[in-house]
C-alpha cells in the first residue's frame, strides 16, 4: 500500500512581500499584508521562535493601533494592566506617577505587561488563518533589482538560504522586502546603510521569575533603591510572573571591570542585588524562567529605505535602544502601521509611489526622539536617585506611551501626507489660524460620543466597524486600518445643517471616482430632539452627539493657545481628515460646504 503524500506544498517563488525576521514586528507586518489581500512569505534565521524574555511592554497608543487591525484581544486577555509607576527608597514610598495623564482620551490609559513570546504566538495564530507560517531557519543572503524588464510585476530578486540540511538556496521574486531582522540586521548591511550611535559601558541584568515577597506594590511598575544596593525595577507579568531589572552603576564597569563585565555577571548577582534593594522586605525566588544581561546603547540606521523604495527597515533593524522604557516593540509596531497602509494603497492604485518616501521622513525623527529619551532614562536608572528617573518618565510619558507622537509636514518637496499650510486666498473662506492647538500630523483622539441612531454610548473610531458610515465601498472587505476617516464637527445643526448637507452631497457625488474608502462621522452639539428635524437631510447612522463632559470633542478640536474659554458659537464648521494610521492628515475650518468638499478632494488628488 502506497502511503499518501502529506508533504507541505512548496511556498510560491513569486510573492508580493518578503519579510525577513519572524519577531513581533515582522509578524505584525505579515498580518496586515494578508488582511489587505496581498501575498507574503516570512523568514527567520532562528531554528525556533522565542519562548521567554525580551520586550514585554505594550503602550496605550500601540493598543489603539492593534485594535484597528483586530489583533489586540488575546493580548488584553493575557497581559497585566499597569496604571502607575511608583518609586521607593529604603523600603518607603517616595512618589507615584500615572503612566498616562488623565486628560488623554483613550480606551487604553494604561501600560500592558505581556511577554514577547505571547505577542508573537498571538500574531502567528492570526496569521495561520491565512495559511502563512514563519519559514525557519532561513534568511535572504542576496538582493538584486530586475533591471532588464522595467515592467516586471516582481522587480526584486532575493536569494533565500534555507539553513536546514539539504534545502540549499532558492530564488524568490517579490515586490517588496521588509527588513525586520533585528539590531544586527543583515538586510541593512546588504543595503549598505550605516548603523550609527553608541554602545555604553553600562550593564543591566534582567530576569523573569515566580516570586514570593511581602513587598506590597506588585501590581505596579516600581523602581526600588537603597543606600546599600543597586537600583532595581520590577513589574508584574502574565501568569503571575514578575520581571526584575538590576541597573548596575554607570561607572561600575571601569571600577570593577573583571567582575561587572557582561560575560561575568551571573544569575546569582542579579538575585542578590534584588534581595538587597528590597530590604527590609523579603523576596524568595520560586522559579527562574529567563535571565540575561544586556549592554545599554542606542543605535539607528542612517536611512529606513532603499533608494528605489522597494526595501524597508523596520523595528530594531532601523533603531535599537535599551529596554529601560519598553520602547522597542512599540516603536517597531509604529513603523509597521505607518508603512504598510501606504504600500498597500500604492499597489491598489490609490496612492502615488513617491509618497513611500514619507515612511523615512515621518518615522526617522520619531526614532531619534525615542533614542534621545532612552539615553537619558537609562543614565537616570543607572544612577542612584529615583527622583531623576521618575522625572524622566513623567516628562516624557505622553511620548513614550505614543499619544504625543506626531508627524511634520515635509515643506521641502510635494511628498507629504500631512497638510498643515497652503496658500489661501482671503475670499476662499478657509480658516487656517495657527493659534489652534490641534494641528495636522497629531494623533486623533478616540472620544466617547452618543450614536444618534442607536442612542448608545460609543467611541468615534468605532464607526469604522459600521459599514453604513463607509463611502466608496467597492471591495467585499476592507480593513479598518486601510480606510480614511472624516470627522465633521458640525457644532449646532440648527445653524449648520445647510453647510453639512451641501458638504455631504458633494462628497457622495464625487466619491466613486475621486475618493478612496472613507468613513464619515457627523459630530454635533445638538440634542436628539433638535437633530430629528434634519434627519431626512442627513444619514442618521453617521450622526453622533457630543454631549459628554461638556462637548469634549468640540472643546478639544477648537481649543486655542492662551484662550481661557472656547466660545463655540463664534466658530466655523471644522472637518478633520484622519489617515488610516489614526493621524490627522488635514484640518479644514469653513462655513462653505462646497469649499470644504473641494479641499478634501484636492488632498486626495494631490496624493493619487
Amino acid at each position: 500500500m502506497v502511503a499518501p503524500d502529506i508533504s507541505i506544498p512548496a511556498p510560491p517563488s513569486k510573492v508580493d512581500f518578503l519579510i525577513v525576521g519572524g519577531g513581533p514586528v515582522g509578524l505584525l507586518a505579515a498580518n496586515l499584508i494578508v488582511q489587505a489581500g496581498f501575498s507574503v512569505r516570512i523568514l527567520d534565521i532562528e531554528y525556533e521562535p522565542n519562548h521567554w524574555g525580551r520586550g514585554d511592554w505594550i503602550h496605550g497608543r500601540t493598543l489603539e493601533l492593534l485594535e484597528r487591525a483586530g489583533l489586540e484581544i488575546e493580548l488584553l486577555n493575557t497581559g497585566v494592566k499597569v496604571e502607575k509607576l511608583s518609586s521607593y527608597m529604603n523600603g518607603k514610598l517616595q512618589k507615584e506617577i500615572p503612566f498616562v495623564p488623565e486628560e488623554i482620551e483613550s480606551k487604553h490609559n494604561y501600560l500592558l505587561c505581556v511577554g514577547q513570546h505571547i505577542t508573537e504566538s498571538s500574531l502567528q495564530s492570526q496569521l495561520s488563518q491565512y495559511d502563512v507560517q514563519v519559514e525557519r531557519p532561513a534568511t535572504v543572503v542576496h538582493m538584486d533589482r530586475n533591471e532588464e524588464d522595467q515592467e516586471n510585476e516582481y522587480p526584486v530578486k532575493a536569494t533565500v538560504l534555507h539553513l536546514e540540511e539539504g534545502k540549499g538556496t532558492e530564488e524568490v521574486e517579490c515586490k517588496y522586502i521588509l527588513g525586520c531582522d533585528g539590531a544586527h540586521s543583515d538586510i541593512r548591511q546588504q543595503l549598505g546603510i550605516n548603523n550609527k550611535g553608541e554602545t555604553t559601558e553600562t550593564h543591566a541584568g534582567v530576569l523573569d521569575a515566580l516570586i514570593r515577597t511581602n513587598f506590597a506594590s506588585r501590581k505596579e511598575v516600581c523602581i526600588v533603591q537603597s543606600d546599600y544596593a543597586k537600583t532595581i525595577s520590577l513589574f508584574p507579568r502574565e501568569n503571575g510572573l514578575t520581571r526584575i531589572f538590576v541597573h548596575f552603576n554607570e561607572n561600575e564597569h571601569e571600577q570593577r571591570k573583571e567582575y561587572h563585565n557582561r560575560n561575568k555577571i551571573q544569575l546569582e548577582d542579579i538575585q542578590r542585588e534584588a534581595k538587597r534593594a528590597l530590604l527590609p522586605h523579603r523576596i524568595e525566588f520560586l522559579g527562574i524562567l529567563y535571565w540575561s544581561v544586556y549592554v545599554v546603547g542606542q543605535r539607528y540606521a542612517s536611512r529606513l529605505d532603499s533608494e528605489d523604495k522597494r526595501v524597508f527597515l523596520c523595528g530594531d533593524a532601523a533603531h535599537s535602544q535599551s529596554p529601560t522604557l519598553g520602547q522597542g516593540v512599540n516603536t517597531g509596531f509604529g513603523d509597521i502601521f505607518n508603512l504598510i497602509w501606504k504600500i498597500c494603497m500604492v499597489e491598489k492604485g490609490q496612492l502615488n509611489r513617491k509618497f513611500l518616501s514619507t515612511y523615512h521622513n515621518e518615522r526617522w525623527p520619531v526614532a531619534q526622539t525615542v533614542l534621545n529619551i532612552d539615553k537619558i532614562a537609562a543614565k537616570a536608572a543607572a544612577g542612584h536617585h529615583a527622583a531623576d528617573y521618575c522625572e524622566v518618565v513623567e516628562k516624557n510619558r505622553l511620548f513614550t506611551a505614543g499619544y504625543s507622537i506626531s508627524y511634520e509636514e515635509n515643506s521641502q518637496d510635494d511628498t507629504s501626507l500631512v497638510c498643515v499650510s497652503e496658500k489661501v486666498q482671503e475670499d476662499e473662506g478657509i480658516d487656517i489660524m495657527s493659534n489652534y492647538i490641534v494641528q495636522s500630523g497629531m494623533r486623533a483622539p478616540n472620544f466617547k460620543v452618543f450614536g444618534y441612531a442607536s442612542g448608545k454610548k460609543t467611541r468615534l473610531f468605532d464607526i469604522c466597524n459600521d459599514k453604513s458610515s463607509l463611502i466608496h465601498y467597492k471591495e467585499e472587505k476592507i480593513p479598518n486600518w486601510m480606510s480614511f476617516t472624516l470627522f465633521v464637527f458640525a457644532l449646532d445643526l440648527r445653524s449648520t445643517h445647510d453647510i453639512i448637507s451641501s458638504l455631504l452631497n458633494e462628497i457622495h457625488n464625487k466619491a466613486a471616482t475621486l475618493l478612496p474608502a472613507m468613513h464619515i462621522a457627523i459630530v454635533t452639539t445638538s440634542t436628539a430632539d433638535q437633530i430629528s428635524t434634519y434627519e431626512k437631510l442627513l444619514d442618521k447612522d453617521m450622526i453622533f452627539i457630543d454631549k459628554l463632559n461638556q462637548a469634549q470633542c468640540h472643546r478639544f478640536y477648537y481649543q486655542k493657545e492662551n484662550a481661557l474659554h472656547n466660545h463655540l458659537e463664534d466658530e466655523k464648521v471644522q472637518v478633520v481628515l484622519v489617515r488610516p494610521d489614526g493621524y490627522i492628515g488635514r484640518i479644514i475650518r469653513s462655513n462653505d460646504g462646497i469649499m470644504i468638499s473641494n479641499k478634501i478632494i484636492q488632498y486626495f488628488s494631490n496624493i493619487l
